[in-house]
């Protein structure tokens, strides 16, 4: 990590120095934090905890690739062009749009769904180990064995495999049985004079 850092910034120096009649962003930057930092980006800090936060942040699947070997040095120079993005944009001025707002806006119920669906719907489903055992002695015979070589695959090598599959399955379930209540709950009705019209779908207008 601290030879890709070094490299990192050998790099930005050197260009840096090939842009002399430009402005250098971050020459004056405000106090680095207390906490300490692994990198300046600009009028920024990256630190630690925000590189841990990024990574809590992501799903799980996303967060297996990022912990493999490697993996956290893509993680931070990802966050650091992000990072330069971010500042070039608030430059620009467009933090100051209404059309940022929306975004703003829309991301965060979106936001709030999500945290909802992983509290409500992820948390609370588990597979168990006998169910992922169980599954594979049932279906062993027609989905884990070759037809023509008659070979079966190991139990350990198709158990995750399954238990994400259960999982997923099981999430679903959950997530119908939900929202079948939800609409027993809450009143969902279309105006008589909408404000606009829905226009139709590709399908629909053949």
């Amino acid at each position: 990590m601290k030879r890709f850092i070094a490299i990192l910034l050998v790099m930005i120096l050197a260009a840096a120095c090939g842009r002399e009649q430009q402005e250098i962003i971050g020459a004056e930057a405000g106090p680095a934090p207390a906490e300490g930092y692994i990198v300046q980006v600009g009028e920024s800090y990256i630190t630690a905890r925000h590189l841990e936060q990024e990574m809590a942040s992501m799903p799980e699947s996303r967060r297996m690739a990022y912990s493999m070997a490697g993996g956290q040095e893509r993680l931070l120079d990802e966050m650091i062009k992000r990072e330069m993005f971010r500042q070039e944009a608030v430059r620009a001025g467009l933090d100051q749009s209404d059309e940022y707002r929306q975004r703003v806006e829309y991301l965060s119920r979106l936001a709030l769904v999500e945290m909802f669906l992983e509290d409500k719907i992820q948390a609370e489903v588990t597979v168990s180990d006998r169910e992922v055992s169980d599954y594979y002695e049932q279906h062993k015979e027609n989905e884990f064995t070759n037809p023509l070589s008659g070979e079966t695959q190991p139990f350990l090598s198709v158990r995750d495999n399954i238990r994400r599959y259960l999982l997923m399955e099981k999430q679903r379930q959950v997530f119908d049985d939900y929202m079948a209540e939800m609409l027993e709950r809450y009143v969902v009705r279309m105006a008589q004079d909408p404000a606009f019209e829905i226009p139709p779908t590709p399908a629909a207008q053949e």
